[in-house]
């Protein structure tokens, strides 16, 4: 038996995203609830693991760091880079 829920969270939604939610979750064969937490559920484990691969360990620091104090020496194939780059913006 799941453990009782005790949680609650209020949101604010417009129109158009309520209405869009509603037919998702009917599409879905959930409830608004069970679509909604599965949702976020799901969104939140991606925004965690891809700030958890953002982590950098030990090793990958120190080479981070050692190209931040030692920077590649300026070659016409770096300015070209560095051009093409700014022309992007």
């Amino acid at each position: 038996m799941p453990a009782p829920k005790k949680q609650r969270i209020d949101l604010r939604l417009s129109d158009d995203d309520k209405s869009a939610i509603e037919e998702a979750a009917a599409i879905s064969n959930q409830t608004i609830t069970q679509f909604m937490v599965a949702s976020a559920s799901k969104r939140a484990a991606e925004v965690i693991e891809q700030h958890r691969r953002l982590i950098l360990n030990n090793e990958s620091w120190n080479l981070v760091m050692d190209a931040i104090s030692h920077p590649p020496v300026l070659n016409d194939r770096l300015k070209r880079a560095a051009k093409r780059l700014k022309n992007m913006e």
